[in-house]
């Protein structure tokens, strides 16, 4: 499982549920931190959740750090790679052997993740996605995918028991939101107008906000007034128990995001029986929530319609109780348990190295595609150690044969 380094994220979740479960069957899996030494909200691994810190740092050349990867890989050989989202990694992908069987995950409705397949998924055995809508629209984005293209959505270790709700509608709701504080993805700035929306009414309400990210400081500075009041309180970034704690202590998780694909925290947070009050995506919010049934699905930037059903879930706690129970029950019956995702992945990657053993399907060799806007990249990262000192001396010798600025014969 690659990871550009162990950070906040529900990919990073996945990816030790996913980890862990392999091993427990007895299939070797780690996970593989390609840049250990970023500290960008950091959410250090699980203990339990093997792992490999690849050799190098931020001051080695890009050719090294891809060359000490296709090493690494090879040697495990024949292994599964899923790049995940470290696109910095993956892009040696066309360099590869079929030893290396590639199964690349789609996880989220963004362009980037759209990127990332459409450079790269003819190198990839099979591409997964987590939603019928991510599905779609990868199919369109490279036909050639089509019989090597699988919908997984993830699957989440499922709490033996739920706790009873017994709501007093004296108490305040109790609201949580879990994930990267991000404004671009996340909206997290969105949150503070709604809550200003429900004190201005008297509504008694608490928002718990976990997590940490690039929008921290803005969000803090929009939510003075409200954490003042004690209507707000900001947690940072926490263990992944204790926010399912926090997550069977609330009532409700609340998502305002522009985009998703299939949102870890509101799988977690609804099997727990958090009612969803989120934005109306396309992309795994329909899969989950069934507005006016188990949850509430707003417009995205409607802080009055966010407000508005916040309000209505505090005054009717019957209905609360009702919604809280099929929140749950909708991720326990519907197939969002880990081990079933397991055991589709465990199917993938058995096809993928049977294919690889019958000749079905030969990765065509290129070169590494790495995305745009990644800097310091030359012609010599292209080659292998060795081939490196060669072209480079090579490359002195034309230098020198045909300096720049010659005037031309004749």
């Amino acid at each position: 499982m690659g990871l550009s380094a162990g950070t906040l994220s529900g990919v990073d979740v996945f990816s030790a549920n996913m980890v862990r479960r392999l091993v427990a069957r007895g299939i070797p899996a780690h996970v593989v931190l390609s840049r250990p030494f970023l500290k960008w909200y950091p959410m250090p691994l699980p203990p339990d959740v093997p792992r490999h810190e690849l050799e190098g740092d931020r001051h080695e050349p890009w050719g090294s750090r891809w060359w000490t990867m296709i090493r690494y890989l090879e040697d495990q050989a024949p292994c599964i790679y899923i790049p995940n989202y470290d696109y910095e990694y993956s892009c040696v992908s066309p360099k590869l052997s079929a030893g290396v069987g590639i199964v690349g995950i789609v996880h989220s409705d963004d362009p980037v993740h759209y990127e990332h397949v459409a450079r790269l998924g003819r190198y990839w055995d099979a591409v997964v996605a987590v939603s019928g809508e991510i599905a779609e629209k990868t199919a369109a984005l490279d036909a050639s995918l089509a019989g090597r293209l699988f919908t997984i959505p993830y699957g989440i270790p499922l709490p033996q028991t739920v706790p009873e709700r017994r709501p007093d509608p004296a108490a305040p709701l109790k609201v949580v939101y879990a994930g990267r504080l991000d404004q671009p993805q996340k909206r997290v700035l969105d949150l503070p107008p709604i809550f200003e929306r429900l004190v201005a009414r008297s509504v008694p309400a608490e928002l718990t906000i976990i997590g940490d990210g690039p929008s921290r400081d803005d969000l803090i500075r929009a939510c003075d007034g409200l954490i003042v009041r004690g209507a707000v309180r900001l947690l940072g970034t926490l263990p992944n128990p204790s926010v399912l704690e926090i997550f069977e202590r609330s009532d409700v998780v609340i998502l305002t995001s522009a985009f998703e694909g299939l949102p870890i925290c509101l799988l977690e947070a609804m099997s727990r029986g958090c009612v969803p009050v989120v934005t109306d995506l396309r992309s795994g919010v329909p899969d989950l929530v069934v507005d006016g049934v188990n949850g509430f699905r707003v417009p995205m930037g409607d802080s009055a319609g966010f407000s508005e059903r916040l309000a209505q879930l505090q005054a009717d706690p019957d209905r609360r109780r009702t919604m809280s129970e099929r929140a749950s029950r909708t991720i326990r019956e519907g197939g969002y348990d880990a081990d079933r995702m397991v055991d589709r992945y465990v199917e993938v990657f058995e096809g993928v190295l049977d294919r690889a053993r019958r000749g079905l399907y030969r990765r065509p060799r290129g070169r590494i595609l790495y995305p745009r806007g990644l800097q310091e990249v030359s012609w010599k990262d292209q080659l292998p150690p060795r081939l490196r000192v060669a072209g480079t001396k090579a490359m002195r010798v034309l230098r020198r044969a045909f300096p720049r600025g010659r005037a031309a014969n004749g």
